[in-house]
């Protein structure tokens, strides 16, 4: 095996696009790897890098997010779809376990370009003060991985306040230690939410998995919506069902093509 020759499978869900490939055998810095590799100009160019490794247990992988930026990730929903999907059709399995850093996914294939996965169980804080006059109500929820979740009258106000509230809010507010996605929702109806969201380490993106399933559980715990909603983006809809026996999230997970990179060529860049 060529150690500095590495295999990737670029992939997408609903428009949040991935680089996923095995752990690198070679002594690599992952954050300055993953910088290089997410660059759209000179890289392969993506939202998040995924680095998958077997575990020692049938059917599971350990699997890594790193954000364009560098920043590592406990989870990530839409990613998650796309490696078990990749997992699952290369293994010809029907399921598959991921282990990340945010907790154990329960991954299930429903139809060929569609998986579901049990996600953590959500924990949350409700009426977060949020001192700014367009935000009217706000939550702090954990999917694995931290949320503020804002219901706004423009969704698209995320686009100017959303890198300020990942910047700042953990600056002036013990909740966010870390940094937070930010998504500002909007309730359509019973059955249908409105969302953006802002990602922490990649800015603005198309759809946001674990944002997704945050906004829903803070719609269904303000009795705004049913359990089982769908979460609507600008790359497409998410499917939540939230119930006694779990958090589940259903879409659509897409491998665009697959390729090689030399690690020789992002010697400059990566150390």
């Amino acid at each position: 095996m060529n150690v500095d020759q590495l295999s990737f499978t670029k992939a997408c869900g609903l428009g949040n696009d991935f680089v996923i490939l095995p752990l690198p055998i070679k002594t690599v810095d992952l954050s300055k790897l993953s910088i290089a590799l997410a660059d759209r100009r000179y890289g392969i160019g993506c939202d998040q890098i995924i680095f998958t490794e077997e575990a020692p247990f049938k059917k599971t992988y350990k699997i890594r997010f790193f954000n364009s930026d560098g920043s590592e990730a406990e989870g990530c929903g839409n990613g998650s779809r796309c490696v078990a999907r990749l997992l699952m059709d290369e293994r010809g399995w029907e399921c598959v376990k991921l282990e990340t850093a945010g907790g154990m996914l329960d991954c299930q294939k429903k139809s060929e370009n569609t998986v579901s996965i049990q996600m953590p169980n959500p924990q949350w804080e409700k009426n977060v003060p949020i001192y700014d006059d367009i935000i009217k109500k706000a939550f702090y929820i954990t999917i694995g991985n931290p949320h503020l979740v804002c219901f706004v009258g423009d969704i698209d106000d995320v686009k100017t306040k959303g890198s300020i509230f990942e910047t700042y809010l953990h600056q002036i507010n013990d909740r966010f230690p870390e940094r937070v996605n930010v998504g500002f929702a909007q309730v359509m109806d019973r059955k249908n939410i409105a969302l953006n969201v802002w990602e922490r380490g990649a800015g603005l993106t198309p759809a946001c998995g674990t944002g997704a399933c945050a906004a829903a559980v803070a719609a269904c715990l303000e009795d705004f919506t049913d359990k089982s909603v769908i979460v609507h983006q600008k790359g497409g809809a998410l499917k939540i069902h939230w119930a006694e026996d779990g958090l589940f999230m259903s879409g659509e997970a897409l491998t665009i093509y697959q390729g090689s990179i030399s690690l020789n060529l992002l010697n400059g860049r990566i150390g």
